[in-house]
């Protein structure tokens, strides 16, 4: 079970990168390698819930790796009508600080590659089925825990750029892709 998990995994990562990011990709794999304590993921992530923490560690997952869950339905959201404006880019960005992604590190430096090219039609089955994994493997409140935050995060970038001023204003196409993340986080 845990070679299915590492296996969804790294095709998450692939899927969220392209041939002219492969070197980054491997320095954040190799960081990853060296990353397996519950400080470091909450530094990556921000998560501090102990149980979250803990079922994280135990099913394998790195910090890259998850920020990669927590942030992909993020940067599927922004996408979502085909271009990105500088509120939804905003968003996604303070996520990735408020996780304790700092500029000039590798795992941000990714985030900015997605942001500024959209990314590939095989990154959200990829995402999906990490998560489906990942929910197979983690306790149900921890889990629940990381859902209800991934949940938030996706709905703060959805009324970024909607409305009048960018107040409260979320399209079809992003209720659609709301309900698509909520069912694939069961």
């Amino acid at each position: 079970m845990a070679d299915d998990l590492n296996a969804r995994a790294r095709a998450l990562e692939e899927a969220f990168f392209n041939k002219q990011n492969q070197e980054i990709l491997e320095k954040m794999r190799a960081k990853d390698a060296e990353k397996h304590t519950k400080s470091d993921l909450t530094k990556a992530t921000g998560i501090e819930d102990e149980a979250v923490l803990t079922a994280l560690l135990k099913t394998g997952v790195g910090a890259g790796t998850l920020a990669a869950i927590s942030l992909a339905p993020l940067v599927l959201m922004a996408w979502r009508d085909g271009k990105l404006d500088t509120h939804e880019r905003s968003a996604i960005l303070r996520a990735a600080e408020e996780r304790g992604l700092e500029q000039g590190t590798t795992t941000y430096s990714l985030i900015e590659k997605w942001l500024e090219s959209r990314p590939g039609k095989e990154m959200k089955p990829a995402w999906e089925a990490y998560v489906k994994s990942l929910r197979e493997r983690m306790p149900k409140d921890a889990y629940a825990t990381l859902r209800e935050e991934i949940v938030c995060r996706t709905r703060e970038v959805a009324r970024a750029a909607g409305g009048i001023l960018g107040i409260s204003s979320v399209s079809k196409s992003e209720k659609a892709l709301l309900a698509e993340i909520e069912a694939a986080l069961g």
